[in-house]
């Protein structure tokens, strides 16, 4: 998430959008979304399961889904607020998706995997009516200018930049991980994978682009192409089962226990992140060489790792995390998150 949104930034202009380096740039960011969605859905469901095996109250449950949905459309306003030289100030965006999805969390506990597959394969192809429904031409001052309530919603659900159609799919495929057992997910991966390649084929048959963050490609992020919502949820797949497979070897390492410091505050660093690049945007930065702009953002990327560290160690009770877990404690509800399990 931060290399690309450093990258976007910094640019070099002599470097196409469709070279080999810009794809892998956008490659890396381009799962920062899927994976913060996926890991976001498979929390709400573990979270959701071990409310009701406590046989938690119905009220305090809608409280808990209420109070996750008002925290993350505040705290979408005021990443906008933040970021304007990339949002508007009324742009529905990441965070507001995780809201909408954490409202939807709750019924889709309540239906079997089988019916969520069958959901799932229905979202997959949403892309397909929007871009017949709505003028979905990618440019990025249509993604973000809202001119009206109706507009609002319109982004939201289908032509924002992260609409709840198709990126629901995400969220859903993070419950279906939650429950389900290692041979649904090979076979889910299996169809997954069989389609990407399908794309890929397709892409070098027609000489079309393989994959372009905006513009006419087979893979486009802006607006999500069901190319790129199969693939990059195929992608999140194979991630989630390889680190599933070698978890052992992961979770006694000191270096990986380090860097999951950063998991305990994604929000907040998401909100963070943005005031650097705001500053940075201020400047001209056309006559940079390639290879200043590579350090730059490394380095930006990662130094993340270890303010992470030391925020865990001497400020943990200063984050957007820490004052949900308040506001919820207020009305003695757990705050059951991945890491309590």
């Amino acid at each position: 998430m931060i290399e690309v949104h450093t990258s976007a930034i910094l640019a070099p202009s002599n470097i196409p959008k469709s070279s080999f380096i810009a794809l892998i740039a956008a490659s890396i960011g381009g799962l920062a979304a899927p994976l913060f969605v996926t890991m976001s859905g498979w929390s709400a469901q573990h979270s959701l399961k071990n409310k009701q095996g406590k046989k938690t109250s119905n009220s305090s449950i809608y409280y808990w889904l209420l109070c996750r949905f008002t925290f993350l459309f505040i705290c979408q306003f005021i990443v906008n607020i933040t970021a304007n030289h990339v949002f508007h100030w009324n742009s529905p965006g990441i965070l507001s998706l995780l809201a909408i999805c954490t409202l939807i969390s709750f019924p889709l506990s309540k239906i079997k995997i089988k019916t969520k597959l069958i959901i799932l394969i229905l979202i997959l192809i949403t892309p397909i009516s929007n871009n017949y429904l709505f003028e979905l031409n990618g440019n990025w001052d249509s993604l973000i200018y809202v001119n009206s309530l109706s507009d609002f919603i319109l982004k939201i659900f289908f032509n924002g930049t992260y609409p709840l159609f198709p990126w629901l799919s995400f969220f859903i495929l993070g419950g279906i991980l939650r429950e389900s057992e290692k041979n649904v997910n090979y076979k889910l991966f299996l169809c997954g994978l069989t389609c990407s390649i399908s794309f890929m084929i397709f892409s070098v048959i027609t000489g079309k682009y393989w994959a372009l963050t905006q513009g006419d490609a087979v893979l486009t992020f802006f607006p999500p192409s069901t190319g790129f919502i199969v693939t990059a949820n195929s992608t999140v797949l194979i991630m989630y089962i390889l680190f599933k497979k070698y978890n052992h070897k992961f979770e006694s390492n000191p270096w990986v226990l380090s860097f999951t410091k950063i998991g305990k505050i994604t929000l907040t660093i998401y909100l963070l992140h943005f005031i650097p690049l705001r500053f940075l945007s201020y400047y001209d930065q056309s006559e940079w060489e390639f290879t200043y702009i590579l350090i730059i953002t490394l380095i930006y990327t990662f130094l993340w790792w270890p303010l992470s560290n030391i925020h865990d160690k001497y400020f943990s009770k200063f984050s957007l995390e820490t004052l949900l877990r308040y506001i919820l404690a207020k009305k003695n509800i757990q705050s059951t998150t991945v890491r309590d399990s």
